[in-house]
């Protein structure tokens, strides 16, 4: 992988995600998030504009003619680099889109072939991504062709974004000035969204081949990172950062796994359970300055007998945290989800073997399940931990609601029911239940409107409180209310109801009066 432009970027600004959803219809951009691209490839089938055809080239993975090599790279001065595919003496044509490095037709695997005919075409040897920095910016990020080209990864694979990447970026904040750190930077997508924010970004990968693809994207998009080889912290020891943030290879893999299916710097650190992402989140603590922030993307393993969050917040130590839970997969899905990534396919006795032997570990450590999801750190000795669960598809804005979680810890602090506070019912919804011709509800329930769909069971004394918190009064005010309607005393009603409203005050679902 060279690190050098043989383009010009402005060769790019046709391929955008919005010329994207304008010509592929939204079932075949589904498709395409499934790693199944044959719908996308027919909607552009024929389609000779610039948008299309840097679609077909760069993330479908198809080859072009040499004339339509032109009219989509006007400024590629060299075709040294792409891949040749043409007819050879036995009439098959070699299709670059499994190719991990540049290569010509002479020189490429006989197997990956497709039907070129006569006619001379290139195709790229890696895949590059359009993402949406902003309503007006596009930014462009290589990576090598994955399972959406029908490839088995290698183990030095430079991975693209995925899903998971997607929602940890729509979860940080960059501002300009700041000081960043990209912790496993991989193709350089988290870095380089920071220095386009103007922040001074040090990113780090102890991935050589990683590191080029992450070069190369910096030089794409126009921007200045200070790239550093090496492993976790040791690049910048000693340093401090306003923002920490990392997608590090954290997939659980035992030792007789990996010798099957070989190491996986993209997915695996090679070390026990889940102790690289242990060791990254109370690393981050110690490389925030006061006021920073640190967003990780993480597995954790959950212990028979526990609770999910129990695991990973005993790492935070004295640091404030948020842990976010998207996932929660029993040791079988999660052995099936990582064994195909790692090009195993049932029927074959090495996928028997590793199988038995991926869920073997899990049953020998007591791991009932594993975990996935975003961990939120900050570097304030509180220890004030709050955890919650992404129920459904994430917000339009999950940073919005984050923001306002995290901004009110402080008042949830020590988990004493907040009397003096003003609270305001925010985002919730009250759900109640009656069984036919009853006249009261046999449940009732709040819900998260517009975030994360948490919920809280209500008893009459809660439902009560909640239906006031409209700013007015204060916490207080509304138990003695509650008590002199209700014929109790008010510390029995704050005692009854203060777990739930400090647990939804900690959800962001009663907020304090500003």
């Amino acid at each position: 992988m060279t690190t050098s432009l043989p383009f010009d970027p402005s060769d790019l600004l046709p391929y955008t995600p919005a010329a994207m959803r304008k010509r592929i219809p939204a079932s075949a951009l589904a498709a395409l998030s499934r790693d199944m691209p044959a719908p996308a490839s027919l909607a552009l089938e024929g389609e000779t504009d610039r948008a299309s055809l840097l679609i077909r080239f760069f993330l479908l993975g198809e080859a072009l003619t040499e004339a339509e090599l032109r009219e989509v790279l006007p400024s590629l001065d060299s075709r040294d680099g792409l891949i040749r595919v043409g007819s050879t003496e036995d009439e098959t044509g070699v299709h670059g889109s499994g190719a991990v490095s540049h290569t010509t037709a002479e020189d490429a695997p006989a197997g990956d072939v497709c039907g070129a005919g006569d006619e001379l075409r290139y195709a790229c040897p890696f895949q590059i991504t359009a993402y949406e920095v902003g309503p007006r910016r596009t930014a462009y990020f290589a990576h090598d062709a994955g399972a959406l080209q029908g490839n088995v990864l290698a183990p030095d694979h430079v991975m693209g974004i995925g899903g998971a990447t997607r929602t940890l970026a729509s979860l940080t904040h960059y501002e300009e000035g700041q000081s960043v750190l990209d912790l496993g930077t991989g193709c350089g997508f988290h870095a380089i969204l920071a220095a386009l924010a103007g922040a001074h970004v040090v990113a780090t990968d102890i991935s050589t081949r990683g590191l080029e693809f992450a070069r190369f994207n910096a030089r794409l998009n126009g921007v200045d990172i200070d790239w550093r080889e090496g492993s976790l912290f040791e690049p910048v020891a000693g340093e401090s950062f306003d923002v920490v943030v990392s997608n590090p290879p954290f997939v659980i893999t035992p030792a007789p796994v990996r010798e099957v299916l070989g190491e996986m710097e993209y997915r695996d650190a090679s070390l026990s359970g889940d102790s690289l992402v242990e060791t990254v989140v109370r690393g981050i603590g110690k490389h925030l300055t006061p006021a920073g922030r640190g967003y990780l993307l993480a597995n954790w393993e959950i212990p028979e007998g526990s609770e999910w969050y129990e695991r990973p917040e005993s790492w935070t130590g004295s640091a404030d945290s948020l842990l976010i839970q998207r996932d929660l997969l029993e040791p079988e899905q999660y052995v099936e989800t990582w064994i195909r990534d790692g090009g195993l396919r049932p029927g074959s006795p090495e996928f028997a073997a590793a199988y038995r032997a991926w869920l073997g570990d899990f049953h020998t450590r007591g791991v009932e399940a594993v975990g996935f999801g975003y961990v939120l750190l900050g570097a304030a000795d509180a220890g004030v931990h709050v955890h919650t669960e992404l129920r459904g598809s994430a917000p339009a804005n999950p940073r919005e609601y984050v923001e306002r979680v995290w901004s009110q810890r402080a008042l949830a602090a020590g988990g004493e029911f907040p009397a003096h506070a003003r609270l305001v019912a925010t985002d919730v919804a009250e759900h109640r239940f009656y069984s036919p011709g009853a006249e009261d509800p046999w449940l009732i329930k709040f819900t998260q409107t517009d975030s994360f769909g948490e919920e809280v069971l209500a008893s009459t004394e809660l439902a009560g409180f909640v239906s006031v918190c409209d700013g007015e009064l204060t916490a207080g005010q509304i138990t003695a209310a509650l008590a002199q309607l209700l014929g109790q005393e008010a510390a029995q009603i704050e005692d009854k109801i203060g777990p739930d409203v400090v647990r939804m005050v900690r959800l962001g679902m009663l907020v304090e009066k500003k």
